[in-house]
């Protein structure tokens, strides 16, 4: 995960990121899978707040350019290992996506379970920049937790921006909706109790850039 608060004790996720042979998260997400098919072949994508990289090296072996960024070193040097192991290359950044500077456009931006950990100040921010720096006709795929309930106890000094139910969507209301999805679930990591989590999950797509009509003289 990117953007974890700035403090002195590690979520659980930090000791797992240390073992190579156990998966945090798990495999890539359904709708990581389903944007997929329809990006166009060499595309870029930037998964912000990767963790270990579940979604980027799956990015990155469907042929994608593929940048991975979060907060964790160790959440990067496992992703890095793993795609040495698959030998994929994806470009990847030690950085809070807090202070992350975008150096070009791209056609996907992906930040699945991330911006709940930032304050609500630094998400509202971030989120217009992840629209200005899509490519017209380019997808973003946001996931988030909302205050619909309490956190987990072991997870509430993380959570310190939840989203408001369907805030998210509303945010993205001058893009097309592909999936705009609002559940409850309940999940169960390594080395962390079992949680229940209220999310909200977005997928859309940028407008095409308008074209002017030619305005033609007819005689």
């Amino acid at each position: 995960m990117a953007g974890q608060p700035r403090m002195t004790t590690q979520p659980f996720w930090e000791k797992t990121y240390t073992n190579i042979d156990v998966s945090t998260f798990g495999g890539p997400s359904q709708e990581i899978r389903d944007v997929a098919k329809q990006l166009r072949p060499g595309a870029r994508a930037l998964d912000l707040g990767c963790g270990e990289g579940r979604n980027a090296l799956f990015l990155a072996e469907c042929g994608f350019d593929v940048t991975a960024v979060d907060i964790s070193a160790a959440g990067i040097r496992k992703l890095e290992t793993l795609a040495q192991k698959k030998r994929l290359h994806v470009h990847t950044e030690v950085t809070d996506v807090r202070d992350y500077q975008f150096p070009h456009p791209f056609d996907l931006i992906a930040s699945h379970g991330c911006l709940h950990l930032l304050e609500r100040e630094s998400w509202q921010r971030l989120i217009p920049l992840f629209k200005t720096q899509t490519n017209p006709g380019g997808l973003n795929v946001v996931v988030v937790f909302t205050d619909t309930i309490p956190p987990p106890d072991d997870l509430k000094d993380y959570c310190l921006g939840l989203f408001h139910e369907g805030e998210i969507f509303s945010l993205y209301s001058d893009w097309e909706p592909l999936l705009e999805r609002s559940y409850v679930f309940e999940d169960e990591h390594p080395g962390s109790a079992r949680h229940t989590h209220p999310v909200n999950k977005l997928v859309a797509r940028k407008p095409p850039e308008k074209t002017e009509s030619a305005n033609v003289d007819r005689m």
